[in-house]
């Protein structure tokens, strides 16, 4: 039996040796979080060889425990170190979720006295942990991707399953926000459990104990074990954490991480100004609609940290993982309302030898306050243009059989329809070549060879169509259901782009 996520070991004690056996309730318990096991026997009260104390945050008694003999007592200190050991790292976890660094003033542990979790919320809830994996280590479409994917799911699965069917299911795996050393991987959890919330807390109980059964697995044991989201998927397909353990230390540089640690616990005031940043405002076109978005000061700031990059760009503008994400590109922001100054000229995204050649704009000549127009490389219609005749005729002939009323708009569930009949059809033809190409195979090595192969093209089906279906949950702008002839004429054109048609191309 595992222990809640709001709960900490503790050191139950017993009037005689077989009240637990007969279900008698604990004369008292003793938190373990914050106590320490001292070794002196010469302060027992029994004075006794085999006797040592544990002294308690808050109690002003030191308790005694004796054993029964001197290796008895020996194994009794070990396996008290190691549980306080785990539950004061456990209690720090806590605390940091709770917003609160201090002891709490009364360690008698009653039942009412346990916090609630905080409410679920409508809809599917779906766990993301992160790792400290380099997702461009594990690529789409390889045997690492694929490899990984397979770990996490054996390790996640064997760790909660304890003998009750657990399964893992691997739904999206991209890098941290901010922190490209991190990969957080998105998955389900299926057991015999009707409702999957037991396993949602027994799993965070698992994240933050490094000492848990997560962390032998192959992938599972490089679990960052300061973070755990719960995502409530609602029925319009959007995402939102219903239960994040933040974060404390998000930094692999030492000397970072002690300057992290000791302000970790500083609360700050919502009146308080962050000087290390400034905001500007971008706008689109020919909408008056600005978004704000919060830049780097190079007055505070490191000169070489302060730029821009285009996809922070698009992540303000709300154009990250949309149809139109691919065909996009920012090159520059052009001031607006602005005349014969300094901060006229348009400021270009520019490739910088100091960040690996990539393009930015350096926030110094940005001005604070200012509206700036973004420039984008519009390659919409080249998308288009790549596409033979034959293609473009699939496209118009698929869009129109769900365009009953011939409005150009057709139902975004009838296209999430028509993308899982796809995946199967392509499914289907894999394991048509897949049969061939193993009959045809005349070597065990051959045949595990063209396994994988397979795999792998599963894998790319799998991934394109979940990349495509949340291009198509973010083109439905209005929320209205609908999607429109050219936002699915460009996700197509990234579908045939990004994937081979098995039924045309050989794949083994």
């Amino acid at each position: 039996m595992g222990i809640g996520p709001t709960e900490n070991y503790v050191l139950k004690y017993y009037a005689r040796p077989d009240d637990e056996a007969r279900g008698t309730k604990p004369k008292g318990q003793l938190p373990m979080d914050g106590s320490e096991v001292l070794e002196d026997a010469g302060k027992s009260k029994k004075d006794q060889n085999h006797a040592f104390q544990i002294k308690v945050p808050g109690r002003t008694e030191l308790f005694e425990v004796t054993a029964e003999s001197a290796q008895h007592k020996d194994m009794w200190m070990k396996t008290l170190k190691y549980v306080i050991s785990v539950a004061s790292r456990r209690g720090m976890i806590m605390r940091q979720r709770l917003g609160s660094s201090e002891l709490a003033e009364d360690y008698v542990v009653e039942e009412d006295e346990i916090p609630a979790p905080p409410p679920r919320r409508e809809g599917k809830h779906v766990p993301a942990m992160r790792l400290e994996v380099e997702v461009d280590t594990i690529p789409p479409g390889t045997a690492e991707r694929s490899a990984f994917m397979n770990s996490f799911q054996d390790d996640v699965s064997r760790a909660l399953g304890d003998g009750q069917g657990v399964t893992c299911k691997v739904q999206d795996i991209k890098p941290a926000a901010g922190m490209d050393w991190l990969t957080v991987v998105t998955f389900t959890l299926e057991s015999s459990f009707a409702d999957p919330q037991p396993l949602h807390e027994r799993l965070e109980s698992m994240v933050a104990d490094p000492n848990s059964d997560l962390y032998v697995g192959l992938v599972t044991c490089r679990t960052d074990p300061s973070y755990l989201a719960i995502v409530s998927e609602g029925l319009e397909g959007a995402r939102i954490d219903v239960h994040p353990t933040k974060r404390a230390i998000a930094t692999p540089v030492p000397r970072v991480k002690t300057v992290l640690e000791k302000y970790m616990h500083l609360t700050l005031p919502p009146s308080a100004h962050d000087a290390s940043k400034f905001h500007v405002y971008l706008k689109h076109g020919d909408s008056e609609k600005t978004f704000t978005l919060w830049v780097p000061n190079p007055r505070t700031l490191p000169r070489q940290s302060c730029v821009l990059w285009p996809y922070e760009v698009k992540d303000c503008l709300g154009i990250s993982g949309t149809v139109r994400d691919m065909w996009l590109t920012p090159t520059g922001l052009r001031p607006t309302g602005v005349k014969g100054s300094a901060h006229a000229s348009s400021l270009p995204f520019q490739p910088s030898a100091k960040h690996g050649g990539m393009p930015i704009v350096d926030t110094a000549a940005m001005r604070q306050g200012m509206t700036y127009e973004v420039i984008f490389e519009d390659n919409t219609m080249r998308a288009l243009d790549s596409l033979s005749e034959e293609q473009l005729e699939e496209i118009e002939e698929n869009f129109n059989k769900y365009d009953e009323n011939g409005d150009q708009n057709i139902d975004r569930e009838e296209v999430k329809k028509a993308c899982k009949d796809r995946t199967d059809k392509s499914k289907e033809a894999i394991d048509l070549q897949f049969e061939k190409a193993i009959e045809n195979a005349k070597s065990q090595q051959e045949i595990n060879k063209i396994i994988d192969q397979k795999k792998e093209h599963y894998q790319k089906v799998d991934e394109a169509e979940a990349a495509l279906l949340d291009m198509f949950r973010k083109a439905d702008t209005d929320g209205d259901g609908s999607i429109s002839y050219n936002e699915f004429a460009l996700a197509e054109a990234w579908w045939m782009n990004s994937t081979l048609n098995p039924t045309k191309v050989s794949l083994f």
